[in-house]
């Protein structure tokens, strides 16, 4: 008998599933260096770090074109995507123009190969259409307004389960944008008064972001988060490095940032221990100007830790990988 309950199932398959069977993401070719995690899905968490001009913003919205894509004849995740904008540059017309490339560029393939007609192209609009209807906005003005955010988003996440249609990613632009705010908050602990410091806001975003996946059970729900780098050689006191991130964020160029670790400066860690922890993977993205005119951009892996350093350029269509 004791053998019997020993082999007996005490758990029932959807509950299997939201605890070993994330859904694995494919973001791989839209998105450069995210073919080299393979197992990357919905517990995952990915901070894409860089400085100003390395192409945060567009890698996130590459990601998001590749979850929006209908999964039959476009090859995407037909999933939607929750886009939190908490520093003003999201572009709305970048996006929908990425998604009408997409969508022509395969129209056109499968009438080339004789699988479409030409008047079945016109279908395109109809594609777009609901492929933004599964896009949600969010702009955001303070951590306050974040975390509100984050919370009513809980009824977006149940509804479209509903439907059949869960959210696939969360993107956040940029996780730093309120630092010093928060940062330079008064503290208001109490019972009725929470605090609304960098420790205790960065706190209640991890909480609701660690809430909303386990709502997108089993399929869950992959973060995307940008982060502004900020380097130095040495800070020696707050100001030091208030000023270091202004300067960061106005004039560190390309040229400054690739020749960084060989002048002695290095990247400085600033966000709270709470967000370090919950991030599972880090990528870092750094640009340059090659031949004089073309910006080359490059993604290298530093959590995991991989030697692979993918070079791409941007164009009206999206990336172009340099190298293999």
């Amino acid at each position: 008998m004791e053998v019997e309950e020993w082999v007996m199932g005490h758990e029932t398959a959807q509950n299997m599933l939201r605890r070993i069977g994330p859904r694995t993401t494919g973001l791989a070719p839209l998105v450069p260096a995210l073919q080299r995690i393979v197992n990357l899905h919905g517990r995952h968490v990915v901070e894409v770090a860089g400085a100003s001009g390395s192409a945060k913003s567009e890698f996130l919205l590459q990601a998001a074109v590749k979850c929006l894509l209908p999964k039959q004849g476009y090859d995407g995740w037909d999933g939607g995507v929750l886009w939190f904008d908490l520093d003003g540059h999201f572009d709305v017309l970048r996006l929908v123009r990425l998604l009408q490339a997409h969508i022509h560029q395969e129209a056109r393939r499968r009438y080339e190969e004789g699988n479409e007609e030409e008047d079945e192209m016109e279908d395109g609009e109809q594609v777009l259409e609901t492929c933004m209807e599964r896009f949600f906005y969010t702009r955001c003005y303070s951590s306050l307004e974040f975390i509100s955010a984050l919370k009513s988003s809980r009824n977006h996440l149940l509804r479209a389960q509903t439907c059949g249609k869960g959210f696939r990613i969360l993107v956040i632009d940029s996780i730093a944008a309120f630092y010093w705010l928060d940062r330079s908050a008064p503290f208001k602990g109490g019972a009725g008064n929470p605090s609304l410091s960098l420790q205790g806001a960065m706190q209640a975003v991890v909480r609701e972001l660690k809430e909303l996946r386990k709502l997108s059970q089993p399929t869950g729900l992959l973060v995307m988060a940008s982060k502004c780098n900020i380097y130095s050689s040495n800070f020696s006191d707050t100001n030091d490095w208030a000023s270091g991130l202004r300067k960061d964020n106005r004039q560190v160029d390309s040229a400054h940032e690739k020749d960084s670790r060989r002048s002695g400066l290095q990247q400085r860690e600033f966000m709270p221990a709470v967000w370090q922890e919950f991030i599972t993977h880090r990528l870092l993205l750094q640009s340059k100007v090659a031949d004089g005119t073309e910006t080359l951009f490059s993604a290298e892996w530093l959590r995991p830790a991989l030697l692979n350093v993918d070079e791409f350029t941007i164009n009206d269509t999206g990336f172009m990988l340099t190298n293999r």
